[in-house]
């Protein structure tokens, strides 16, 4: 507190202060009190929480220019069932501003119990966006309020409440409360917030810029952070791609419909619940600018701003989407094997529901020696049988008795059980190959699985197939997955091709197997991580119009990471269907009616059930 003079007192928002109590102060302690402080006679004083924290805003740098956007995303951070704000917006839409102000002001009010964790790629880009907006607004603030907390660490990017002094010298600095400044990236690798991850404080902020170049890391330390009681995650950036950090955080809510669901593209500015509790998503429109004229006063995007990329790009553009519209550009999961969106709307991450215990058990193999290239070495289990609701027998005579179709859905499905990461090790005297095949050889015995049903890509790996048979079985199944695709089956039930001349290799065949599964409604236990993995890669055209899956190297330069979980699971898929797992869309018209032998028996029970409950003649 900053008292200056004797404790007569001054009447502000029907309170009695301490007549020299510094206004911003009061503005403080209004916020600290949750916008309202009650008499004794119960009566409610204060004007609400974002009224206070602007106040103390205007108060702290008056030089801000206040708008309908900035003015939105402090109404938005200050509620308290909020604790994830995505902001989608062009280029000079002032995110990064308006994202400091309200980190910097948290740490002004609970300087004593907030910790704000600002990163973004680069240390240089952090002292060019983010950490250097909230440094130059704490410079600011501090030369009209000079008693207001933090020390300017500038080599370690870090504002931090204890001071180094005589008092605390020998017990050591506490670096907890305050502000710091972390790069995700180092070099060409992400290190993510790992050190971060488990933060505790009272009060914990996070702010991603340029979120649309982050990895997912940043969401997945997200999840670590919500122990926090009070927590505040802030990403931004310009709308790229709905499967980097940015699309992930900003993802619309199930019920809305995910990106798939149809967020509408007209210019309005516009707020929405994400699929994270207490989270939503603000996206702010180039052409809806409160500075289109550019007489706002502020740095703000313009009309002619967004005309000039107009002209050079073109409407349609991506750039023109991203940086003028504040869009998520259209069509981006037309070119994917999978969408996050297609997985839960055919119940993909739910699980099973099975008909009865008997099931196929499948165990699969990706491998990798020593990590790689950075790969890494899958083991995993699938299983299939019948899934379907119970159907009592009461059931069975109430459908009969009033002429209505049962249609018990017994159909096949397959769930993903696990995956794990095979231990290979350089430094052992066995060889990686060996080490392989005992993991992947113990785990089967354990988990019952025959080597007749463990199936691995054999694909170049001349070692690994020998030690297969020389260690273990000859009846494990190698599949070659660089190799062509099948000659002997069509691509699905809507499509009359053969795979060898739809597919540019196995792989791509194997990979859409598992979208045609997830499609049918047939897929069961899909991972966050697996379906991440699957959404990411892309597929392109080749000669002869084939389809081909993007090339791994190209996906792990774009994405950070090796897609091994999925790669994995799609090669136990196809073992599954070799098995004798048959995906709907796969089916021919033979199948069709052989599958349809569970009506007959249906029909045949409640037959039986209505002929045992008739009145017989005995006479």
């Amino acid at each position: 507190m900053a008292r200056l003079g004797p404790k007569t007192s001054k009447l502000v928002y029907g309170l009695e202060w301490a007549k020299y109590l510094d206004p911003l102060e009061i503005e403080f302690q209004m916020c600290r009190a949750g916008g309202y402080i009650t008499g004794k006679s119960g009566t409610k004083y204060g004007e609400g929480l974002f009224h206070h924290y602007r106040a103390a805003m205007k108060l702290l740098w008056p030089e801000v220019v206040w708008h309908k956007w900035n003015n939105l995303i402090v109404e938005n951070y200050v509620k308290r069932e909020v604790r994830t704000i995505a902001i989608l917006g062009p280029a000079s839409s002032g995110k990064t501003h308006t994202a400091a102000l309200c980190g910097i002001t948290d740490y002004f009010i609970w300087s004593d119990s907030t910790t704000v964790i600002v990163c973004s790629t680069t240390k240089e880009l952090l002292e060019q966006r983010v950490f250097g907006e909230i440094k130059r607004l704490w410079r600011s603030a501090r030369k009209l309020y000079s008693w207001l907390p933090g020390n300017l660490i500038e080599g370690r990017l870090r504002i931090v409440t204890d001071s180094r002094d005589e008092f605390n010298e020998g017990d050591g600095r506490d670096f907890i409360n305050g502000v710091l400044g972390v790069p995700v990236k180092k070099g060409n690798d992400y290190v993510g917030l790992g050190d971060f991850a488990g933060m505790k404080n009272k009060r914990v902020v996070l702010i991603g810029d340029e979120l649309s170049l982050l990895p997912p890391a940043f969401i997945h330390a997200i999840s670590n952070l919500d122990k926090n009681v009070a927590l505040k995650v802030i990403g931004l950036g310009n709308p790229k791609d709905t499967m980097d950090a940015l699309g992930m955080l900003a993802e619309p809510a199930a019920h809305l419909g995910g990106w798939d669901g149809g967020i509408d593209h007209t210019p309005g500015t516009k707020v929405w619940e994400t699929r994270r509790h207490g989270g939503i998503c603000i996206q702010l429109p180039g052409p809806d600018s409160p500075n289109l004229d550019g007489k706002l006063g502020c740095p703000l995007i313009t009309q002619e701003s967004i005309d000039r990329d107009i002209s050079f790009y073109g409407t349609d553009s991506v750039w023109v989407s991203m940086m003028d519209y504040g869009q998520m550009p259209r069509g981006l999961g037309s070119r994917r094997i999978l969408t996050r969106q297609m997985c839960l709307k055919f119940r993909a991450m739910e699980e099973p529901n099975w008909l009865d215990s008997n099931r196929t058990r499948i165990a699969f193999l990706d491998a990798a020696y020593g990590g790689v290239g950075g790969d890494r070495c899958v083991f995993g289990e699938f299983q299939f049988g019948r899934e379907t609701e119970p159907i009592e027998v009461a059931d069975v005579a109430s459908a009969v008795l009033n002429q209505q179709s049962l249609n018990p859905r017994r159909r096949q499905i397959v769930s993903l059980i696990d995956t794990l990461l095979v231990p290979v090790s350089t430094q052992l005297k066995e060889l990686p190959c060996d080490q392989i095949v005992e993991f992947c050889r113990a785990q089967c015995e354990s988990r019952g699985i025959p080597p007749e049903n463990f199936y691995y890509d054999s694909g170049m790996r001349v070692a690994l197939v020998q030690a297969f048979a020389r260690l273990w079985s000859a009846t494990t199944n190698g599949l070659d997955c660089g190799g062509s695709a099948s000659d002997d089956r069509k691509v699905s039930a809507d499509i009359d091709v053969t795979c060898k001349d739809y597919y540019d290799n196995k792989i791509t065949e194997i990979w859409y197997a598992v979208r045609l599964a997830v499609e049918a409604g047939q897929f069961r236990g899909m991972t966050e991580e697996v379906m991440h993995e699957f959404c990411q890669r892309e597929w392109e055209m080749v000669g002869k119009n084939k389809t081909k899956l993007q090339p791994k190297d190209k996906m792990k330069k774009a994405t950070g990471r090796s897609p091994d979980l999925a790669d994995a699971v799609a090669i136990g898929l196809w073992g599954a269907i070799l098995k004798g797992f048959i995906i709907q869309r796969l089916k021919s018209a033979h199948q069709a009616r052989r599958d349809d032998r569970w009506k007959r028996d249906i029909r045949e029970k409640a037959s039986n059930l209505w002929t045992s409950k008739q009145l017989v003649n005995t006479r």
